[in-house]
């Protein structure tokens, strides 16, 4: 006799109704290798987000000492940044074999809760991204990281290698922005967040102005090896600090340290490249024929409170008229790659008192409207000029350059 289990119906065939033979249970197939390597980096940045680093060190072979170290502190550094999106993209790669998977894996990040875009393939949109190739083989039975390397059949990314990828990082943290350095720069990060915390409450006020407020900003103060290397390296001498958009998501100001030892001049940077971060994050501008603003907004945040007859930018733009003559627009030529001293002090100096006459003319708030229509909706300056003054931007260059003659 068959007893049913309590609980549980059990119907009998109706002896007119033919039994109905079960469904044959097809067959699973078991994931690929590429499949399996696939879902455990996607668990890997997910355990990135959540604050679970054995699960993203669980790829990794630890036998691989420097490769684990790396992984690490990938991992340190980012939660320090406060990594609030990760995914990672895999695509196969040649090489790989019945015995190893080979894949180039981009990891995109966004930071500090940022609004972060959704996924795209080209390093200029979307979340920034990290790419890597991978090597991956069976180490205790599961597919494990062995090799990991980011320059050969890598794409070239401009947004690597970032300071956080591939040295510890030591940070200090405060209300509206976080400084990170190497160790070696450990004493200069706490007057650097000073500086920083004051230019960020200057920043903030024109974000609004723009709709573009950041919820944190990011300095990084480089040593030598730091400068030359991260996010390519810069080679002009002449700079002592840049800010690197990251897409849409805001932008990372870079100082040199051996460049800012001036207090004051520091302040003046710093106030400078946030002032970078909230002209141009989240924006198209994609041509250098707009430099003189772009410069100019910056020289301009930068100063404040003082105003350009106020700065060293006098003093260059003296010399430019009596060496050079006045130029004919405030829209000064972008920079050729030898550029001297000069041309390089008077796109600054330019920019920066034609930004000023305009916020005289027509108030910061319009202002503030005609460089956001420049610099983040690539509008042409007529256009821009003529939503943001009501006049054409001829009209404003003849009265700007006058209104800048008369304070030389």
């Amino acid at each position: 006799m068959l007893a049913a289990a309590a609980g549980a119906a059990v119907r009998w065939p109706h002896p007119a109704e033919p039994a109905k033979a079960g469904a044959a249970a097809q067959p699973t197939r078991p994931p690929t290798p590429f499949a399996i390597v696939l879902q455990r980096l996607r668990k890997q940045a997910d355990a990135l987000v959540s604050g679970d680093e054995k699960t993203w060190m669980s790829p990794v072979d630890p036998a691989r000492k420097a490769l684990v170290t790396r992984y690490r502190t990938m991992y340190r550094n980012l939660r320090a940044l406060q990594i609030s999106h990760a995914e990672i993209h895999a695509d196969k790669l040649a090489g790989t074999t019945a015995t190893k998977v080979v894949v180039q894996a981009a990891l995109g990040y966004c930071l500090s809760g940022v609004a972060c875009p959704a996924w795209r393939d080209d390093y200029d949109e979307g979340p920034a991204k990290a790419t890597y190739r991978l090597t991956f083989q069976q180490v205790r039975g599961q597919w494990s990281i062995v090799d990991l390397n980011d320059a050969a059949g890598v794409q070239h990314n401009h947004l690597q290698p970032a300071p956080w990828d591939n040295r510890k990082l030591t940070f200090v943290t405060g209300r509206r922005v976080i400084v990170a350095g190497p160790s070696g720069q450990a004493k200069r990060l706490k007057q650097v967040l000073a500086l920083a915390e004051k230019a960020a409450g200057v920043a903030d006020r024109y974000a609004g102005y723009v709709h573009n407020p950041q919820p944190r900003y990011r300095v990084y103060v480089a040593d030598e090896k730091g400068w030359k290397n991260w996010y390519g390296g810069i080679d002009e001498k002449w700079v002592i600090g840049y800010e690197m958009p990251l897409n849409s998501t805001g932008g990372d100001v870079i100082l040199r340290a051996r460049g800012s030892t001036d207090p004051r001049q520091l302040a003046v940077t710093i106030q400078h490249e946030l002032a970078h971060v909230i002209t141009l994050a989240g924006g198209h501008w994609e041509t250098s024929d707009d430099q003189w603003l772009v410069e100019g907004v910056a020289e301009y945040i930068g100063a404040q409170p003082r105003a350009p007859q106020e700065t060293g930018n006098r003093d260059v733009l003296a010399a430019v008229f009596r060496e050079r003559g006045v130029p004919k627009s405030i829209a000064v030529p972008p920079l050729p790659d030898d550029a001297d001293d000069l041309t390089v002090n008077t796109i600054y100096a330019m920019g920066h008192y034609a930004t000023a006459c305009m916020a005289a003319k027509f108030g910061e708030r319009r202002m503030l409207k005609f460089t956001d229509l420049v610099l983040r909706e690539a509008k042409k300056p007529d256009e821009a000029a003529r939503t943001a003054y009501g006049r054409s931007f001829a009209s404003v260059d003849r009265a700007c350059l006058s209104w800048i003659r008369d304070r030389v």
